[in-house]
């Protein structure tokens, strides 16, 4: 979430990556990395460390045949839906808070070390 705009991408679960008992596709850094912005947002996002933003992850857990949405807890009601609606994703689907998806106003110790150098 960057200033209220979804950004995204996605595979289908045929196409995503198994990790243990879920299938995900790619992560935060590499999205991050190899975004070339087109948008206000995207360029405001590759202005900061890659987890500086709300994030979070739609995964389908293939042990229990459904999706899970992990999530910061900055990311809103409203925001989910939006998210719900751009995966196509099942109304009682868990939304899991997890202190790995924790932007830099809910990480106490963040430090936005980016480097257009680096």
């Amino acid at each position: 979430m960057v200033d209220g705009v979804v950004l995204c991408d996605s595979v289908s679960i045929g196409t995503g990556q198994q990790y243990g008992d879920y299938v995900e596709h790619g992560g935060h850094y590499e999205y991050w990395l190899n975004l070339a912005p087109t948008t206000v947002a995207e360029s405001t996002f590759k202005a900061h460390a890659y987890d500086y933003f709300p994030r979070g992850r739609v995964v389908y857990d293939s042990q229990h045949r459904r999706v899970k949405l992990y999530a910061d807890r900055c990311i809103k009601r409203e925001a989910i839906a939006v998210i719900r609606e751009l995966f196509a994703l099942p109304s009682d689907m868990p939304i899991i808070y997890d202190e790995h998806y924790q932007c830099q106003s809910c990480n106490r110790a963040f430090i936005d070390d980016f480097d257009e150098a680096d």
